[in-house]
């Protein structure tokens, strides 16, 4: 009893010289240090990387012990961080802060005096499969920082009339749901879980879309909840990138163009319905007109305007136009029904107004001229 007691004095007593580093110093430098993850939250498991930190000063106790003022360990298969000079505990499914606490209960059984600090050095890799509605499904290997957002993005994100909603089946055969739409009033997700080692995660397909086509003219869909509107939608989108001009953005419905913003009250309460299509206009998107007009160049989007509005704009056609108008989209020349002058076009379009017959084979009439010219010549020489 006696020896013991001396034990728990000498303990907590600093024998060593001032100059020796102490654990002190070792928190000094771990404090500097960002976590790498979120204390509360994070779960631990086998192959972590930790550090402990031991604090109440380097004595001979301790260190005959074994107990060493920073360590570095790893959590082994059996989910047991063993450490020196303490013992090991048993940190498999439970978060970094309730690790702390029980491998402090267990040290203090030995040492009342000392504090002990643990921490993530390195999270543990995971290999997780991914299928579903997503670009490239297939097996990706990330760490147990990472949650379902990072693995489907690594997939190549959802494709076209992929959810945002799916499920994550664990190994052990637990489900977690997904749901990668923005929480309304905040910029997180509604449900996006951390990975778990050899986790399925299948995205669900689109039920009940709604069509979105940006400046880019690239499309997505977007799953409607019931009394969704274009602002609810939005929220649920956390926004749209680009400079987005609401006053020229529409919903397309049975080739009717609805208009989503009020001058005077801001977004328009209207029902969105499955099959609309939206056209999300940025300041920035643009009309190229050229050909036989006279101010060829960038002309403002506008959605309620025609190719012949968007040529006036340009200013007009030029004597030597002919009648022939083309428009390209994405590389391709598109196509109307009825008359290409009436038609409504997508930002980004390429309007061609054609020179006449004569404006088109300029050269080749000159060239034909000059021979004739030429030969004319050489006939007069010689006779």
């Amino acid at each position: 009893m006696l020896i013991t007691v001396l034990m728990i004095i000498l303990g907590s007593v600093p024998l060593l010289p001032a100059s020796q580093l102490t654990s002190q110093d070792y928190l000094n430098t771990e404090s500097t240090v960002l976590e790498l993850a979120d204390r509360s939250t994070y779960v631990l498991g086998p192959g972590d990387i930790v550090s402990v930190v031991v604090e109440g000063g380097s004595s001979q106790i301790l260190i005959s012990a074994g107990v060493s003022p920073w360590t570095q360990c790893t959590v082994g298969g059996d989910g047991y961080l063993s450490v020196s000079g303490i013992g090991a505990v048993s940190v498999n499914g439970i978060t970094i802060d309730e690790a702390q606490h029980s491998l402090q209960r267990k040290a203090t059984g030995y040492y009342p005096s000392v504090r002990v600090t643990l921490s993530l050095i390195e999270p543990r890799m995971l290999r997780v499969n991914v299928g579903g509605m997503v670009d490239q499904p297939g097996t990706y290997q990330l760490t147990a920082l990472n949650r379902v957002s990072d693995v489907v993005l690594m997939a190549g994100g959802i494709s076209t009339f992929g959810s945002r909603r799916g499920t994550m089946y664990s190994e052990s055969g637990d489900t977690l749901n997904i749901d990668l739409n923005i929480h309304p009033g905040s910029v997180s997700y509604v449900s996006n879980p951390f990975l778990t080692n050899n986790a399925g995660i299948i995205i669900d397909v689109c039920e009940n879309p709604v069509y979105l086509l940006s400046s880019a003219n690239a499309m997505e869909t977007r799953e409607l909840q019931r009394f969704d509107d274009f602002e609810s939608l939005l929220a649920r989108m956390g926004g749209v990138a680009g400079n987005i001009s609401l006053l020229d953005c529409r919903i397309i419905r049975d080739e009717t163009r609805i208009p989503v913003w009020d001058h005077e009250e801001g977004f328009i309460s209207i029902e969105l319905l499955p099959g609309d299509t939206i056209f999300f206009v940025s300041l920035r998107d643009s009309i190229t007109v050229g050909g036989a007009v006279a101010v060829p160049g960038s002309v403002p989007y506008n959605p309620e305007s025609t190719v012949r509005e968007y040529i006036v704009t340009a200013g007009g056609t030029e004597s030597m136009a002919g009648s022939g108008i083309t428009v390209q989209r994405n590389g391709r020349e598109a196509v109307f029904d009825g008359n290409v002058e009436d038609a409504h076009l997508l930002p980004g379009d390429v309007v061609n107004v054609n020179y006449n017959w004569f404006n088109r084979n300029a050269v080749l009439i000159s060239l034909v001229t000059s021979v004739v010219s030429i030969g004319i010549t050489i006939y007069a020489i010689s006779n």
